[in-house]
């Protein structure tokens, strides 16, 4: 791993050996990710006044790791 050492980087890198070792399996877990992930993001539409910015903090988060499991081989930057 010769990128920085941050987070998304070490989640890319250990990503990048599951879907080297396992493709079929990495794709799955992504595509079930992705529906979770939306559905947190449409989670924001719903959530009280005084929950909102809580729910967006968490749909950023989820998009985030999204983006980095779809692009292992390329981890985005933070």
């Amino acid at each position: 791993m010769t990128a920085p050492l941050t987070p998304t980087n070490v989640i890319a890198h250990y990503g990048r050996l599951l879907e080297n070792a396992a493709p079929k399996e990495w794709a799955a877990f992504v595509q079930a990710f992705d529906a979770y992930a939306t559905e947190v993001t449409v989670a924001v539409t719903a959530a009280d006044q005084n929950e909102i910015l809580n729910a967006q903090g968490r749909a950023q988060a989820f998009l985030h790791l999204l983006k980095t499991f779809r692009n292992v081989q390329t981890p985005p930057q933070p």
